[in-house]
């Protein structure tokens, strides 16, 4: 019969194009029943994402007749034997046209359809980031002697599925040491129940970075306990294979991984994410600060350093500034532990690390670099100055301004020549000079005046 001979062949066509499928027409016969309209059900969208649907009825009954029609727009698809020669073209040509129904999925993972007048339509399904091979859907019921409708529902196979990374904890300018909380967030794909290879997992490459910890997994509202990130050659995986199951049960849902790392590079980081199930990479890329520290000699203008002399050999301890809720400020008890990266240059020590310093010495230029710090103020304590100078007592606090690059702030600091003192504007030490002399020889003329007196 045709109508046998149109559905099936767009059921073939549906599973060629790797779209899905109701089962097909059977001979026609008599209506057999009075509404014959029913509800289509599309399932397996993602989930909290929005996704537009665009329904075509290519084929529809005339009960006048009693025969099946083929919509205009799709008959150039058909052959005299109603065979379908261009599944792809049947596609494209339904996009052309106005849609029969649309509908929006709300973040839902499924959308009905209600009320669909019997035949077979054309689905397709596309969000902002993912996209779905076209679907076919068939309403007649060929269980029955009579023409009756039944129920249906399709599931989406997404061809494409976003994934996005991001930071939930910290931010993208971070200090080495420092420990980041990211979330990666995707759709659960859809798999051919004929696929030889059913494979999800989700891979993770930092660089700059190390995984420390898996928080959670979450497909939907469900945790998946147990599951950890395995490292392989720096590439961090988790695999959500056994989370497919026989009836796609999680297509469409959203995986949430939440896990912590540690930032154990002073240039930043890189970190890259991907799925099997998605064809591009998500990456989140991190920043850090360097704080350059010039020591000069002090002279008559220091708000012109052109000429101030730059010392080496000047030693600092560094402390971190704690800011209050009203902002005020506070230096550290406790100072900061660096390894040396090479003369002259520093980096945040990391936990493990050995040979640790807590304090940092300027080089020939008088300059000290501290490299891979977050954004934040820090306060540089003199400890020991060069020789023939005095302490600095008051020290000098740097900011490293948070920004969307490496950046580099710079500080300068000046210490007085230990000759130089008296210049300051005092006497120094002349007033006690004068003074001791001037007790002694008071005191000399008492003993003598004292020994003239005993002699008479």
């Amino acid at each position: 019969m045709k109508a046998k001979k149109i559905l099936a062949v767009l059921m073939t066509a549906a599973v060629l194009s790797g779209t899905t499928a109701a089962t097909a027409v059977s001979t026609y016969a008599e209506v057999n029943q009075e509404n014959l309209t029913s509800t289509i059900t599309v399932q397996g969208l993602g989930e909290g994402v929005d996704t537009e649907l665009w329904l075509y009825q290519a084929v529809s009954i005339d009960e006048d007749r009693n025969s099946w029609v083929v919509a205009e727009w799709a008959k150039d698809y058909f052959n005299e034997n109603f065979e379908i020669t261009n599944a792809e073209g049947l596609t494209k040509a339904a996009e052309g046209q106005a849609t029969t129904y649309t509908a929006k999925s709300n973040g839902q993972t499924s959308v009905n359809f209600d009320n669909m007048p019997i035949g077979v339509y054309v689905i397709r399904a596309a969000a902002e980031n993912t996209t779905y091979n076209p679907m076919v859907a068939n309403t007649y019921d060929n269980t029955q002697t009579y023409i009756a409708v039944k129920d249906t529902a399709v599931t989406a196979k997404s061809s494409t599925v976003d994934l996005t990374k991001k930071e939930i904890e910290g931010d993208n300018f971070v200090g080495k040491g420092e420990t980041v909380t990211f979330a990666i967030e995707t759709t659960f794909p859809y798999f051919d129940e004929q696929a030889t290879e059913k494979i999800f997992k989700i891979n993770d490459t930092p660089t700059g970075m190390e995984i420390t910890s898996v928080k959670s997994v979450t497909i939907g509202d469900t945790s998946v306990e147990g599951k950890n990130f395995e490292e392989n050659e720096g590439t961090y995986t988790i695999d959500l294979t056994d989370q497919i199951g026989n009836d796609n049960e999680n297509a469409g849902k959203k995986v949430v991984v939440t896990y912590e790392a540690v930032v154990t590079s002073e240039d930043g980081y890189s970190n890259t994410a991907n799925s099997s199930g998605s064809t591009a990479d998500s990456t989140v890329k991190g920043y850090t600060g360097d704080i350059i520290l010039t020591k000069y000699a002090s002279d008559e203008d220091n708000e012109n350093v052109d000429d101030n002399v730059k010392l080496e050999g000047a030693k600092f301890k560094v402390y971190p500034v704690i800011v209050g809720g009203d902002g005020s400020e506070t230096i550290g008890e406790a100072p900061l532990d660096f390894v040396v990266k090479e003369e002259g240059i520093y980096t945040p020590a990391l936990e493990d690390d050995e040979d640790k310093v807590t304090e940092i010495e300027t080089i020939e230029g008088g300059t000290v670099t501290i490299e891979g710090l977050g954004n934040g103020k820090y306060h540089f304590a003199e400890t020991v100055a060069p020789e023939g100078y005095t302490v600095n007592e008051e020290g000098v606090t740097v900011e490293v301004v948070k920004d969307e690059k490496n950046t580099v702030a710079y500080g300068q600091i000046f210490d007085t020549k230990l000759s130089s003192l008296p210049s300051t504007g005092g006497i120094g030490t002349t007033i006690f000079t004068i003074g001791g002399c001037v007790i002694m020889v008071a005191a000399a003329g008492l003993y003598f005046s004292t020994r003239k007196k005993e002699e008479n």
